[in-house]
């Protein structure tokens, strides 16, 4: 579904308060794939504006897609002309369907509707973005849909600010789009432009008149597991403040007043931090109750999309959005002199901020602590002070009460640790009782305590089926772990099962190491194949992966063979294991230790991972022999 918007118009500083897992892509097949060919493509559109000298405007936009493909139809017959009610004034929006005879037929007033932004969070979100919705009459393979919109923008959620990001991906063959903008001469406008021709063409009339020009001749396919569009396709942004320190310091004039100490805030944190001697300890309580006691609950409306709510309405509803978190938290933290800032960053897989002062690619607020030099996020109420999700690692930051960039830690194999330990007895008729613990840190802890908290409410019988089913086990257990939203606990995992025999016994048989229901983090690496190859960069985490194995055989019988020992170290990951047998136990050890530079990793990375994928997969092959 196509959603044709301009950044000023929608954007929110609202986060998700789910985690996401980054693996690594499936692959494409070795043997030829049919060409790519999207449903539809672009075959022409035009934006303009018309600024005034507070910044708002007027859009006038138009857009022309061809159907190329049944499939196309679905996809293009729709067209949402996005707006927020507090800020915009839909002037007019009209549609037409062309046929490919040429003949037009123009949409009813009646299949223009007003639609609420879908959001996944249901609701938990509440905003004033709205959808003008433009349901086009017999679309057909070859037909063109083409849509006409002005808007007037006649607020700004900051003062004089005015803010514009198209992405402009090669997902779609675009034949022509063109950009203008005509405002007050000598008014700043900042640009950063990837792929377009154009600029200031020249002034006259007391107005600077600025064109740009965009086509993309072929489509080509976004690749799977890449960073986001927004750091690999050609964008053009625009913004009446020159970067994002300027952006920084209005977003913190704005949320400054909000985070005032009231009694009410005073009383809280003082009752939170009785007792507590260092600062790192105050930060830490305070920390954990805003994650643990404040729900996640979006209401942004007006500015409320790029300012938060006062922190004492927020202790009051306990609910907000992360905006609302993170001030709640600064008020706190303020109240008990620990000196904190907003950090404006990306949820997501986009690595790089704007070089002008615009919010995109911006769409979350955490917290630093410059005294102790951490960042917490208040919204994660899995993630123990000083952890975030690995979205927010080894990201540039926005810290508006310093009026400067940050950036969050890097990702180190040393503090993203998954440490697992089972013990397997073979019975004669070839079942396997077992017991397994595990000890996780950073990323794979946060993630965890994440999915054991969702698991909560569906029954044990078909969460111990799915983990077993993962590597093509059966049987029956139960699991133990430590409560996943107690942040000041350690956590852990513990689990006992009973395997359905996965070889024969007696023998004679092989017996691959089975996973039963530890995190089988080595295991789900080796089925998770990588593409063919890869032409951007992509995320990629640093971890440090521990798994031994005591695996007890029945009586009578004899081990006859056991894997050979493995050493790798290549491209910044090592890997061993080692197998050791001693009457009829054998014990299996290995251990992975990947780590980057940072958590993007370029395409010569990936070639460096695809040699170990196939290390690793031979490894896990290996079989003990009996009899």
């Amino acid at each position: 579904m196509r959603v044709h918007t301009t950044e000023v118009f929608i954007l929110r500083l609202i986060c998700s308060v789910a985690a996401t897992t980054c693996a690594l892509a499936l692959s494409a097949p070795s043997f030829a794939q049919r060409p790519y060919e999207p449903g539809f493509s672009y075959e022409s559109g035009s934006v303009h504006l018309v600024v005034r000298p507070d910044a708002t405007y007027t859009v006038s936009q138009e857009n022309v897609w061809r159907v190329n493909t049944q499939q196309g139809i679905s996809e293009a017959g729709v067209e949402r002309v996005r707006y927020v009610s507090s800020q915009d004034e839909v002037e007019s929006v009209e549609g037409w369907t062309i046929q490919p005879d040429g003949s037009q037929l123009a949409v009813p007033a009646d299949m223009i509707r007003n639609q609420e932004e879908g959001t996944e969070g249901g609701a938990t979100e509440f905003s004033d973005v709205l959808d003008k919705t433009i349901v086009f009459p017999k679309v057909q393979v070859g037909s063109r849909v083409r849509a006409l919109s002005r808007i007037n923008h006649h607020a700004t959620s900051y003062p004089g600010y005015l803010g514009l990001s198209y992405t402009l991906t090669s997902a779609y063959k675009r034949d022509s789009w063109d950009f203008s903008v005509d405002m007050p001469a000598g008014m700043p406008l900042y640009i950063e432009q990837r792929g377009l021709q154009g600029g200031l063409m020249g002034t006259d009339n007391g107005l600077d008149h600025y064109r740009f020009h965009h086509q993309n001749a072929a489509a080509v396919p976004a690749e799977e597991g890449s960073l986001s569009q927004s750091d690999t396709s050609d964008v053009l942004r625009l913004s009446t403040y020159r970067d994002p320190i300027a952006l920084g310091q209005a977003y913190q004039q704005a949320s400054r007043p909000m985070a005032q100490v009231t009694p009410a805030i005073r009383t809280q944190a003082q009752a939170l931090t009785a007792g507590l001697k260092s600062d790192a300890a105050r930060v830490k309580a305070l920390h954990h109750w805003v994650a643990g006691h404040i729900r996640y609950v979006s209401v942004s409306l007006g500015a409320g999309g790029l300012v938060p709510h006062p922190a004492d309405q927020v202790l009051a509803n306990l609910y907000g959005d992360c905006k609302d978190h993170a001030i709640l938290l600064e008020a706190l933290l303020t109240a008990v002199g620990i000196p904190s800032s907003p950090a404006l960053i990306n949820l997501g897989s986009s690595y790089q901020l704007s070089s002008v002062g615009i919010v995109a690619p911006l769409n979350h607020v955490i917290t630093y602590l410059p005294s102790l030099d951490l960042y917490v996020d208040a919204t994660n109420a899995f993630a123990p002070n000083g952890s975030l999700w690995f979205e927010e690692l080894d990201k540039p930051t926005v810290l508006t009460a310093l009026g400067r960039i940050g950036h969050t830690p890097r990702m180190s194999a040393q503090g993203n640790t998954t440490h697992s330990t089972q013990t397997l007895t073979i019975e004669p008729d070839g079942t396997l009782a077992g017991t397994s613990r595990t000890q996780l840190s950073g990323v794979p802890e946060v993630e965890s305590r994440y999915n054991r908290f969702e698991e909560a409410s569906t029954d044990e019988e078909k969460v111990v089926r799915d983990q077993l089913y993962r590597f093509s086990e059966t049987g029956t257990g139960t699991l133990k772990h430590a409560v996943p939203n107690d942040l000041d606990a350690p956590y852990w995992i513990e689990s006992t099962f009973r395997l359905d025999p996965v070889s024969n016994f007696p023998g004679p048989g092989a017996l691959k190491v089975p996973v039963g229901l530890s995190t089988g983090s080595l295991a789900a690496l080796a089925v998770t194949q990588p593409l063919a190859r890869r032409r951007n960069a992509y995320p990629c985490q640093s971890q440090h992966i521990d798994e031994h194995y005591d695996i007890a055989f029945p009586p009578g019988a004899v081990i006859t063979h056991i894997p050979d020992a493995v050493i790798y170290n290549e491209g910044g990951i090592e890997y061993r294991s080692s197998y050791v047998r001693k009457d009829a136990m054998v014990t299996v050890h290995r251990v992975l230790v990947e780590q980057h530079p940072g958590s993007v990793c370029t395409p010569q990375d990936h070639e460096a991972w695809k040699r170990f994928f196939a290390v690793l997969q031979r490894d896990l092959r290996g079989q003990v022999m009996y009899r």
